[in-house]
C-alpha cells in the first residue's frame, strides 16, 4: 500500500520513540533492576539495548495489531528500518543516485529531512538570477541605500524585501545553500559526516554529502552545476519537511 508523504513523515517520527513496552509491563523487583541500567547515564548503548531486549523477553511482549511487525525493541528497530528505507527512496526521486551513497551519509540526510528538530537552511540569494529574471538593475535599485530612498524604486524595494524575507514563497532558482543545521538526538546530523573529522555541519553537507553524491549521481547536471544540487535539496525540504525554516543571509 502506498502512503502519502505526510503519512510517511508521521510514521517515521512516531517510530523513532522508544515505546519501552516490555519495561512498562514488568513488575517489581525486575522493573527496578532493569531501570537502574536504563537510567544510568554511564551505561553503554549496547547495555541499554540488551536490557530493553531482556524486558521484552521476560514479558513475552508482542505487538497485538494484526499484520504488523513485532513491536518489541528488536521489532521496532526492524520497523524503523522499513520507514527509513521508504524515506531514502523519497529523496532518491529528487537526487537520482542518492541510494548509492554510503549508509552513514544516507542516514544523516534522512535524519535531517525527516527526524531532526528545528531544521534551518541558511541560504544565499543569487543576485544574478534575480536580475536575469526581472531586470538587470532591480537588485541594485531595491537594495542600495541611495536607491531605496527614491519613490520610483518602491516596487523594486518591496520585491527584494519579499524575496529575502519570504524565500519559501519564491522559486528555488533564486537561492543556493550556505549551511544546513538541525538537531537529532543532541547532534547536528551533518556534523557526523564531516570528512575532515572536525564535526562541522557545513563541511558535512558540502564535503561529505555533496562531495560523495557527485561520485554516485546518475544526473550529471548536479556535478556540472552545484547550484542545481542546492536547489534540489531546498525543494526536498519544501516538499518533504514543509515546516522547516529558510533564512536568507545576504
Amino acid at each position: 500500500m502506498k502512503i502519502t508523504r505526510r503519512q510517511l513523515r508521521r510514521l517515521i517520527s512516531e517510530s523513532m520513540y522508544d515505546p519501552m513496552h516490555g519495561v512498562k509491563s514488568l513488575e517489581e523487583p525486575y522493573r527496578g533492576k532493569i531501570m537502574t541500567v536504563l537510567d544510568d547515564p554511564d551505561a553503554s548503548p549496547a547495555d541499554r539495548t540488551q536490557f530493553h531486549q531482556l524486558a521484552d523477553t521476560v514479558t513475552d511482549y508482542k505487538d497485538p495489531r494484526p499484520g504488523m511487525p513485532d513491536d518489541s525493541m528488536a521489532g521496532v528497530k526492524a520497523q524503523q528500518e522499513g520507514y527509513l528505507s521508504n524515506a531514502a527512496a523519497e529523496i532518491e526521486t529528487y537526487l537520482p543516485g542518492f541510494l548509492n551513497l554510503p549508509k552513514d551519509i544516507i542516514d544523516a540526510v534522512v535524519e535531517f529531512v525527516f527526524l531532526s528538530k528545528n531544521p534551518v537552511l541558511h541560504i544565499l540569494l543569487d543576485e544574478d538570477m534575480v536580475e536575469h529574471e526581472f531586470s538587470e538593475d532591480v537588485h541594485y535599485r531595491g537594495t542600495h541605500f541611495q536607491e531605496i530612498q527614491k519613490p520610483e524604486n518602491a516596487e523594486a524595494v518591496a520585491m527584494m524585501n519579499d524575496i529575502r524575507r519570504n524565500p519559501k514563497s519564491h522559486d528555488v532558482k533564486f537561492y543556493y545553500i550556505y549551511a544546513a543545521h538541525s538537531t537529532y538526538e543532541g547532534v547536528d546530523p551533518f556534523s557526523r559526516i564531516d570528512p575532515q573529522g572536525f564535526g562541522d555541519a557545513q563541511n558535512g553537507f558540502f564535503d561529505g554529502f555533496f562531495g560523495e553524491y557527485k561520485k554516485v549521481t546518475t544526473a550529471q547536471k548536479y556535478v556540472i552545476d552545484p547550484y542545481s544540487f542546492d536547489q534540489a535539496f531546498i525543494k526536498i525540504m519544501r516538499d518533504l519537511r514543509p515546516g522547516h525554516e529558510e533564512e536568507v543571509i545576504n
